[in-house]
């Protein structure tokens, strides 16, 4: 498992340094699912899967998951399947939108978890969402996002960010970049406030991350 964080560590820094795409904040992204899903299964090891703050978490990371997978599956993979011809590359798409089909009934079972009140059949469906989301990401950053590097032009990557605040509502979009950065790599915090204008950076200090802190989400 070390090795295969390591390499994976290694690619983000290689594309952060070198691409024509900037990654940040899909990598950030990929990093605050996987933080959440922590907390979901730390909260059921604790007994404290009940409560209002880890409730209003899991609500808060499923709808940041429907956002993206669904500005994925709309900007993505249309664009790349227009210019890709390989048969593998193809498949590595047609596989991105297999994966996200998996993990909604995964999810769904995690919410009869919660409904039902049974702690080992949430703490079973919490593990396996996990695991399933966590290789889906791996994947994608190993395989669809070179392909994204190869072949899409920055105009088209950014239509993902643009349908991604489309679709979103106002109160969430305003949620969004302090949820993806609670507890994020140092390196990809930086990299997210430089990317960031000045005016950008003040409104985040002073409305956004007063606003996330007092959601309160997992605890």
């Amino acid at each position: 498992m070390a090795t295969e964080e390591t390499g994976r560590t290694a690619a983000r820094r290689r594309n952060l340094a070198e691409g024509k795409i900037d990654f940040t904040a899909m990598y950030a992204t990929h990093d605050a699912f996987e933080r959440d899903l922590r907390r979901l299964t730390g909260a059921v090891a604790e007994g404290r899967a009940q409560t209002p703050g880890v409730a209003a978490g899991w609500e808060s990371f499923k709808h940041q998951l429907h956002i993206h997978h669904t500005a994925e599956d709309a900007t993505l993979w249309p664009a790349l399947r227009r210019k890709v011809t390989e048969p593998a590359d193809v498949e590595v798409i047609d596989a991105m939108k297999r994966e996200h089909g998996r993990i909604d009934p995964l999810l769904a079972q995690v919410d009869a978890g919660f409904a039902s009140g049974d702690q080992g059949a949430l703490s079973a469906a919490a593990a396996e969402a996990a695991q399933a989301l966590g290789e889906h990401m791996a994947h994608e950053e190993a395989a669809a996002l070179p392909l994204i590097e190869a072949h899409l032009t920055k105009a088209e990557w950014n239509e993902f960010p643009k349908h991604s605040r489309k679709i979103n509502s106002l109160g969430r979009g305003l949620e969004f970049l302090p949820w993806m950065l609670d507890e994020a790599d140092p390196e990809l915090h930086r990299s997210a406030m430089r990317i960031l204008p000045a005016p950008a950076r003040v409104i985040y200090r002073r409305v956004m991350l007063p606003r996330y802190a007092g959601k309160a989400y997992w605890k």
